[in-house]
């Protein structure tokens, strides 16, 4: 029979921030740092928010920059906590399930960090309320840009939800009830396919990026982000290791580091084909029709037999 909890929501939510703010000299250091660097970037904000994207020096002709990079990174590592989810608590892998909660950990900053960029690259504050549903525009569900803010929303309440859950009944000493948390874990592996999906297919139809119309995008984007994501996690973990008391054994690392071979042998074998002559004759042609309107037919010509020598 399930025991009620001793303590409430609340004293959870208040201890969990002490428990985060409290650590040694180095640790106040370094959150003194990140403290520092949010208000530079606040400041940078108002700065944008006053003269616009100019001051990024943005144009029509190159319309991603560090933005729009970021994001791209931040969704793939996001998406690459699912190689921890998925043999944690689908395979009863004891290893990978010691360290499952700081992956999922990594992926809640991610996606954070993700949607705060694609706020701040729309330019204009006041565009941002047309991302609400039954508020703005939200252009649902003809907009792939509405796919991306629905798959990343709902990602990031998954992957706060099932280790919240499981914290705090660790927090009451109780035993999680695999019943109330395993069916979001198999929707969210799902959910962490489609966001790296949806926001390829994103930058797949766009007609003015034809470098990127590419029917492997989608697969590449996995692969890449299966040996990122588990890279910048092995990162944290070495981290959490060297600098604390929580034992992290070398077989984890080994197993992370099969995980990010692998992948990255699948993103290399997609790749090549992208990179031969056949493949990249039709996005020159594509680019120098879209980015010059007084290229001479001769140059066209050349463009289109580039790809075949």
């Amino acid at each position: 029979m399930a025991s009620f909890p001793k303590r409430g929501l609340i004293p959870f939510v208040r201890d969990a921030i002490l428990w985060n703010l409290s650590g040694g000299t180095g640790y106040q250091l370094f959150l003194c740092g990140l403290g520092v660097s949010m208000l530079l970037g606040l400041y940078a904000y108002l700065v944008q928010a006053n003269l616009g994207l100019s001051v990024t020096n943005m144009s029509n002709i190159v319309s991603w920059g560090f933005y729009i990079a970021n994001f791209t990174f931040l969704v793939g590592v996001a998406a690459a906590a699912v190689m921890l989810i998925l043999p944690a608590y689908i395979f009863k892998d004891k290893d990978l399930h010691k360290v499952v909660i700081v992956g999922e950990g990594v992926a809640v900053g991610a996606l954070v960090m993700c949607l705060m960029f694609i706020a701040v690259d729309l330019g204009n504050p006041l565009k941002a309320w047309h991302l609400i549903p039954g508020i703005g525009i939200f252009n649902w569900p003809s907009s792939l840009l509405t796919w991306d803010i629905i798959v990343l929303n709902g990602y990031l309440a998954l992957n706060l939800l099932v280790p919240a859950y499981i914290l705090y009944c660790q927090y009451n000493d109780r035993r999680p009830d695999e019943r109330k948390y395993r069916p979001f874990v198999f929707v969210s592996i799902f959910w962490a396919f489609g966001i790296h999906l949806v926001t390829a297919f994103l930058y797949q139809g766009l007609p003015a990026r034809a470098f990127w119309n590419n029917s492997l995008m989608g697969p590449r984007f996995l692969a890449s982000a299966f040996a990122a994501g588990p890279a910048l996690i092995t990162m944290v973990l070495v981290i959490i290791r060297s600098a604390t008391t929580f034992k992290i054994e070398s077989r984890i690392f080994n197993k992370l580091r099969l995980i990010i071979v692998v992948s990255a042998i699948i993103n290399l074998i997609m790749l090549f084909p992208r990179s031969s002559g056949s493949s990249i004759s039709l996005p020159i042609t594509v680019c120098l029709q879209y980015t010059s309107t007084s290229v001479s037919r001769d140059t066209m010509l050349w463009s289109r037999g580039f790809g075949r020598q």
